[in-house]
């Protein structure tokens, strides 16, 4: 309130007083903070009305990246949500939130997961999810710790390796995959996990796979804890056609920056990129349902037996310039995905975008590869959602966003889709194995009717071409389904039954 004096002056009252100076400190807080963020050069695109009312169906979601050094966290439950460094944490790489949203783990010393010669020893730590949070260390050699994801509240678990050695360039069999339980932020006995390899990618829901891949890698490997005999599983061999002959075959993909599924049905898949469709081209080959990519230009979730679930490409937020239209003047030429990681929830990843940006300098061009751009992808749906963008494009600019890890709210009672993972790329689209000129459709209780003669041999596919198994003849065929297909679960596959004599009947056999 303002009153005036006897001289007819405005004189301010206590509380008008207090209400000025603290719109004043508001708005010099505003300013503040905005020439913070122009310093840092990158600000929040996303809301936390767009997390509730679009792909979410919660605003209860929280951050993590690195840039320029540091860690930074954003919680998006804020009216405004705010970009904050964890002043605390120093030299830190590969974050991660734990399930419950409350901590944070990460690496020291060096930022590597495998092949790595120098002295630098990496170490494991754990802090608070917040901006005056206390850093502990969890172990003086540790890499690339992962929250192990079905534990109880108030006691994480961090998985990490012991070494980053690869021994003939395999970097799964140096070291050991540990875990540590966390009482107040204390770390208790370490519990082994496998002992013959260092597992980077984390550990699945229902603790039986380790998935591992490492830059420059050979592939992306998955073990199964219940079957560690069959040795450590190569996951990106793609079904591809030969050019001359159209008939499947096999092709093997290098990939790397992997992480463990969140999901609890699908609990053998995995995410990861790979090094482009080259190796495909170079086979003589090509795939029929994706074509051709450039390398990181693609975002895979596969399975234990080598099948691709999901593909997703690249969204369409900085627009390309061909090299040859290009003036130098930091068109961007090109980009790629980087450091994608599958978040708490089976349904959400997050993943940076790199941009390649052409220079002309001096006379000669130069090129410069940033992250500019942080995503959260919704991987049911193929949705992407700008979470944080660069304000600084420049030849100088020192905004590189890595290695982001999103956490979304899983509700109490939350329910997963049971189909959302459960059919393949080929599947889906359609195209089962139709080169082998599929006849009639046999299910499991009409087969044995409609082939009662004897067998040379009987195999069985999935419907995107794979062997599942074969039997050569050893009595009835009644005999041969019970113990070739008696232990399958319901769903459609392919049956090829060779009766000698050139003579081969192959249907689709149903299991109800």
């Amino acid at each position: 309130m303002i009153y005036k004096n006897r001289l007819g002056k405005c004189i301010w009252s206590w509380k008008a007083l207090c209400v000025k100076y603290c719109l004043c400190f508001l708005l010099l807080s505003i300013v503040l903070n905005i020439c913070s963020y122009g310093q840092i050069g990158f600000r929040v695109t996303a809301t936390a009305k767009q997390m509730l009312t679009s792909v979410c169906q919660t605003n209860n979601v929280k951050l993590v990246f690195l840039c320029q050094g540091s860690l930074w966290y954003v919680d998006f439950s804020q009216i405004a949500p705010q970009i904050i460094q964890l002043s605390n944490v120093v030299s830190p790489y590969l974050p991660v939130i734990s399930s419950d949203g409350k901590w944070v783990t990460y690496q020291t010393g060096i930022d590597a997961e495998g092949p790595y010669s120098g002295t630098n020893v990496g170490k494991v730590w754990i802090s608070e999810l917040s901006v005056d949070g206390t850093p502990a260390q969890i172990a003086d050699t540790g890499y690339v710790p992962r929250f192990a994801q079905n534990t109880s509240v108030d006691t994480p678990e961090i998985i990490y390796s012991t070494s980053v050695a690869c021994p003939q360039q395999i970097c799964y069999s140096a070291g050991q995959t540990l875990v540590k339980k966390i009482v107040n932020k204390s770390p208790q006995t370490t519990q082994t996990i496998f002992a013959a390899g260092s597992y980077y990618g984390g550990l699945s829901w229902d603790n039986r796979y380790l998935i591992t891949g490492w830059p420059a890698g050979p592939n992306a490997f998955m073990l199964d804890l219940q079957n560690i005999q069959a040795g450590p599983h190569g996951v990106h061999s793609m079904r591809v056609k030969k050019n001359v002959t159209n008939v499947d075959t096999f092709v093997t993909i290098g990939a790397c920056n992997i992480s463990r599924s969140a999901s609890r049905i699908f609990t053998n898949t995995m995410l990861y990129y790979d090094f482009s469709s080259a190796a495909i081209t170079a086979a003589g080959c090509y795939h029929p349902l994706l074509g051709t990519w450039g390398e990181h230009e693609r975002l895979f979730l596969s399975r234990y037996d080598s099948e691709d679930l999901q593909v997703f490409g690249m969204p369409s937020d900085r627009p390309l310039v061909s090299i040859a239209q290009a003036n130098g003047l930091g068109e961007a030429v090109g980009k790629e995905w980087n450091n994608p990681e599958w978040s708490n929830h089976p349904y959400f990843a997050t993943a940076s975008l790199m941009i390649d940006r052409l220079w002309l300098k001096n006379g000669s061009y130069d090129h410069t590869y940033n992250s500019e751009l942080l995503y959260l992808v919704d991987l049911k749906d193929s949705v992407f959602v700008r979470l944080i963008e660069s304000t600084d494009t420049s030849s100088a600019s020192t905004v590189d966003f890595g290695n982001p890890f999103i956490w979304v709210e899983v509700p109490a009672g939350f329910q997963e889709d049971s189909t959302w993972l459960n059919k393949t790329i080929w599947e889906k689209a359609g195209l089962g194995i139709t080169n082998y000129n599929i006849g009639r459709n046999l299910s499991s209780n009409k087969i044995g009717n409609y082939f009662k003669e004897n067998y040379v041999t009987i195999t069985l596919y999935s419907l995107v071409g794979r062997k599942i198994a074969t039997m050569r003849q050893n009595g009835p065929f009644d005999f041969a389904q019970e113990k070739l297909f008696g232990k399958l679960h319901s769903g459609v596959y392919a049956i090829q039954i060779n009766v000698g004599g050139m003579r081969e009947i192959i249907s689709r056999y149903v299991i109800e």
